[in-house]
């Protein structure tokens, strides 16, 4: 792990915004109405985790935060301070200078309040400003229309599409590969 990962994560990082706080998750984070978020249908619909335990969130959680290529951010709502999801830089490729991104709103009802696009723009400035890396980059089903406007909304470009590279049940998408550069994120 470099220094500067260490330090970071020693520190308990908080990142501040309007609505929400980013925070480094810890593993009494892992708690059942997390879990329900992944057991839930609806969210998990583009992702990858189908479903969760508490014990094994909290080995995840554990995990990433022990892998030096990796920060993985609960979301915080800043009025009650409520965890209401996740988003992380993994991997980090400090070589390269980028990372990729990845979001998860699972509390439903902070759905389309704009927390995804601020939690986007929070952690891709934190990226480039604090850690100095150059590019984020993402992959994103076709259908998941919501957050292809969030990344838009925060400047990342379409690089290319993957014809049916993703299947989740019985049907197969498109995926979009996204990137930002460095200095390109719109406020």
């Amino acid at each position: 792990m470099t220094s500067k990962m260490k330090n970071l994560k020693k520190q308990k990082l908080v990142i501040n915004g309007d609505q929400i706080f980013l925070r480094c998750l810890e593993e009494s984070n892992a708690t059942k109405e997390y879990s329900d978020w992944l057991n839930d249908s609806e969210v998990n619909r583009y992702l990858t985790t189908k479903s969760a335990t508490t014990s094994g969130l909290k080995k995840y959680i554990k995990e990433k935060n022990k892998d030096p290529n990796c920060l993985f951010f609960g979301i915080f709502f800043k009025k009650n301070k409520k965890h209401i999801g996740n988003i992380k830089l993994e991997p980090i490729n400090f070589k390269d200078y980028e990372a990729t991104i990845g979001i998860m709103i699972g509390d439903k009802d902070y759905w389309g309040r704009g927390i995804g696009t601020e939690a986007i723009r929070l952690l891709t400035n934190y990226a480039f400003q604090k850690i100095g890396l150059e590019e984020i980059n993402l992959g994103v089903v076709s259908k998941n229309k919501v957050a292809i406007k969030a990344y838009k909304n925060v400047g990342f470009k379409i690089d290319k599409i993957e014809k049916k590279a993703v299947r989740y049940g019985d049907t197969t998408y498109d995926q979009l590969i996204m990137s930002i550069k460095n200095f390109k994120i719109k406020t």
